[in-house]
């Protein structure tokens, strides 16, 4: 395998749809004990890259959405949390309420044995789908109130942050890693706020409503996007697992998220970052769509799970962006044989690095479960193979 790039300029090689010194492998590692113990991300990103492996390390803006969004200190919004007992409930309930000037927004969820976050509930989380009686938005006399959760920034959370971004801009130049930003959500933004079932409904039912929902948290997003991209990310990194045709039809994709993704990927580009955009399954039918919004890369090329057709993926996507992806982290590693592995990932660089603009990557996390033995199976073949990537 020739190396002669840093895994930063072999990462944005690839994301140009360029071909790089060879295959980038990078991972979404949930794992913090095998191979290696870390407590942050640069430490992981250390020992990934004493792998011989690729990296990034990821600056969130203030208020970080995903599972760690705090709508608990936001000013002027007392919140109140209670634990309630009901007559033919399996589990305790935790109801959260967030007492806006608006009026409230209230949250019931069942407290499972797996739930993360003791006697309390979180804004944004994957959590709360399956777990939810009471979503927090309801319907459009919750949208003003939602604003004030929405809001901006402190002075001190702005100050944290600005630390942050220099701390790790520090750190990516001394590693030579990317530096990525994120992860900003749209789609993923309204299933956690409205729910599954209501999301569909309202979709035949009061599509305007849903509008104005995405059209609030796109403005959200935006402004903290221009706060990451001023801190000199390089890359935005989207969240796009519920912007599927599972949870949304082409016809209101296209009307109700399209034109707000393409400002997000224009405000990216006008400042010179890239646009990645992660979703593993179920977006075969938008696959113009995302070459028109003219997103830098697809995270979540899956042969298994995702059911992407590799060779026709590449034929269809490739000359337009780059393609991250190409065995499945679940299934393939997860309870495959290593000679599956090996089979699997020697199949996914054949097809999908010719050319460049591909990084291979387990589809879509590597967990504490994962064999080892599996993931240096791939590790393995890769180095074998990896030269295919950059000729």
């Amino acid at each position: 395998m020739r190396t002669g790039q840093s895994s930063h300029d072999r990462l944005l090689c690839a994301m140009r749809r360029q071909e790089p010194d060879h295959v980038p492998l990078w991972n979404l590692w949930r794992n913090r004990d095998i191979p290696f113990r870390y407590t942050n991300q640069v430490e992981r990103a250390e020992a990934v890259l004493a792998l011989g492996l690729d990296d990034t390390l990821l600056l969130q803006p203030p208020r970080n959405k995903t599972e760690h969004y705090d709508a608990n200190r936001v000013p002027g919004v007392p919140v109140r949390v209670q634990r309630e007992y009901r007559a033919g409930e399996a589990y305790p309930l935790v109801v959260k309420e967030y007492d806006t000037p608006a009026g409230l927004l209230r949250q019931v969820v069942r407290r499972t044995e797996d739930w993360p976050y003791g006697e309390d509930v979180r804004l944004f989380s994957d959590y709360n789908i399956s777990r939810s009686l009471e979503f927090p938005v309801k319907g459009p006399e919750d949208l003003p109130r939602l604003r004030f959760l929405l809001s901006e920034p402190t002075s001190p959370e702005l100050a944290d942050f600005r630390e942050s971004a220099k701390q790790l801009r520090r750190e990516a130049s001394r590693l030579g890693v990317v530096l990525e930003g994120g992860w900003t959500a749209l789609g993923d933004a309204a299933l956690w706020l409205v729910g599954t079932e209501a999301l569909l409904y309202q979709q035949m039912d009061n599509p305007e409503f849903l509008e104005e929902l995405l059209e609030l948290i796109a403005g959200w997003e935006m402004r903290r996007m221009e706060l990451l991209l001023e801190a000199g990310v390089e890359v935005i990194v989207h969240s796009a697992w519920y912007e599927t045709t599972d949870f949304w039809t082409p016809a209101t994709y296209r009307r109700l998220l399209k034109p707000r993704l393409a400002r997000m990927v224009r405000l990216a580009h006008e400042a010179g970052a890239l646009f990645n955009y992660i979703c593993t399954t179920s977006w075969q039918a938008l696959a113009d769509d995302l070459i028109e919004l003219g997103i830098d890369s697809l995270i979540g090329v899956d042969p298994v799970q995702g059911k992407a057709n590799l060779r026709q993926t590449k034929q269809k996507l490739g000359p337009h962006l780059c393609l991250w992806g190409g065995i499945n982290g679940a299934i393939t590693l997860g309870r495959g044989t290593p000679e599956e592995v090996r089979q699997a990932t020697a199949e996914a660089i054949r097809t999908l690095a010719p050319g460049g603009g591909f990084v291979l990557y387990a589809v879509d996390q590597l967990v504490s479960e994962t064999p080892w033995t599996n993931v240096q199976a791939m590790i393995d073949c890769w180095r074998e193979m990896g030269k295919e990537g950059g000729h």
